[in-house]
């Protein structure tokens, strides 16, 4: 018999690379027997959901993108070139001085072009990592948020193809293209909706698992350019966005993924052991926050766990 009690969803947030830390949230959840009923993704989180609810495990989509950090199509491509410049760790002054003039070079593109990113590449990605089928066909029930930079609204796709619906949430304004679709003209989820809650409960969930991977607050903040003004300024907004969504949400999971940046994809190994151990940190609220019979049969399912060993 289907059980048809109280559904539990899962918000995967954006935030670029460090969304890899959604695969350790994954990971948890599932040896701990916690079933999730429906899927939400922003950006990142569309990506890692929309692969997780296709079928394929965390263990899977992991493999996927060791495999692809790997490979020739990333290594020559623009995705890999402006992640590298945005990578501090062990640089000489000489890569320092290097990586001060391409972010100047980067910038100044986003001036004379729609994106930084090749939309090519871009996509490919994409279509590694996601299959080509239609939304309803997920094991999962799955749903993309995007944003309509016309009408300003938030999109949520729940029907049509998974690759676009995923391309257009992840479509990170200035770096990817936006997409255009009949009307709209799509880009990030993030714009609207950081980590998407309320899109969420809309599409169904009557408890809401949030999993946040946005960047830690700096403690420091140097305000000396226009840029500098410009990028604070988004942070404030996105910061107060997210606060007020957050509230809705009935268990909220931060993985410490530092001060990274969405493009940096030196640490990705790293992002997955501390979404777990974000995950395990957790286990409490979930815990008490699922259904009744949920609770029953995961605690069942610990103790068979412990039988067999």
């Amino acid at each position: 018999m289907k059980w048809t009690g109280k559904k539990v969803g899962l918000a995967l947030g954006g935030g670029g690379v460090r969304g890899f830390a959604h695969i350790g949230v994954l990971n948890v959840l599932e040896e701990e027997g916690i079933g999730i009923d429906l899927i939400v993704g922003t950006s990142a989180g569309s990506l890692i959901g929309g692969a997780y609810a296709s079928g394929q495990s965390p263990r899977e989509i992991q493999d996927k993108i060791e495999a692809y950090l790997r490979s020739p199509e990333f290594n020559d491509s623009t995705i890999k070139s402006i992640g590298m410049t945005l990578c501090d760790e062990n640089k000489s002054i000489f890569k320092k001085a290097k990586t001060y003039v391409m972010n100047r070079y980067w910038f100044a593109q986003a001036f004379f072009k729609p994106s930084i990113l090749s939309f090519n590449d871009f996509k490919s990605m994409i279509d590694y990592f996601v299959p080509d089928i239609d939304i309803h066909e997920t094991k999962i029930p799955f749903s993309a948020v995007s944003t309509d930079l016309i009408t300003g609204n938030k999109i949520v796709f729940s029907e049509g193809s998974l690759r676009q619906a995923v391309l257009a949430s992840c479509s990170v304004p200035g770096a990817v293209a936006p997409l255009r679709h009949g009307d709209w003209l799509l880009a990030d989820g993030g714009i609207t909706s950081i980590v998407p809650i309320h899109a969420t409960r809309e599409a169904g969930a009557d408890v809401v698992i949030a999993v946040i991977v946005d960047r830690s607050p700096l403690e420091a903040v140097t305000i000396e350019t226009g840029k500098d003004v410009l990028y604070r300024a988004g942070e404030i907004t996105s910061g107060a966005l997210e606060a007020s969504e957050l509230r809705e949400a009935d268990v909220i999971i931060r993985p410490q993924v530092g001060n990274l940046h969405w493009m940096d994809f030196n640490r990705a190994g790293d992002l997955v052991k501390i979404g777990e151990q974000a995950a395990r940190e957790s286990l409490g609220a979930i815990s008490s926050s699922l259904p009744v019979f949920r609770r029953i049969v995961r605690f069942a399912g610990q103790f068979i766990k412990k039988e067999k060993k």
